[in-house]
């Protein structure tokens, strides 16, 4: 893998709260393993991870940030961006501080109405 790419991704919670030492090893031993294998090992992994994705849902009470839990806030369109901001590109958190700011303009009308 070329270390320009990687160098810009990030976990985000989520991806901790699914993460699995085990499964990493195994990911970080795929580029050394014959094609076929890797294919195989590539899609294990994977299914590994949406079993824990599911399994971290079917309790109902949990929600992957805890953030809209029954019975509390829901989060805001404002700090959705801020928590995507990171990950996107220069040219699309220049955008998303565009809506950032709209949101906010449009929150404070709506305050003072």
């Amino acid at each position: 893998m070329n270390d320009e790419t990687t160098a810009d991704v990030r976990l985000t919670d989520f991806d901790h709260m699914l993460a699995d030492p085990h499964l990493q090893m195994v990911k970080a031993a795929i580029p050394y393993m014959q094609q076929p294998v890797q294919r195989f090992l590539s899609m294990m992994i994977k299914l590994q991870e949406l079993n824990r994705t599911m399994s971290l849902f079917s309790g109902g009470e949990v929600s992957a940030m805890s953030i809209g839990r029954e019975g509390e806030r829901k989060a805001s369109t404002v700090e959705m961006l801020q928590a995507i901001k990171p990950y996107a590109s220069p040219r699309e958190q220049e955008l998303i501080e565009m809506i950032e700011n709209l949101q906010i303009m449009l929150q404070a009308m709506q305050a003072s109405t």
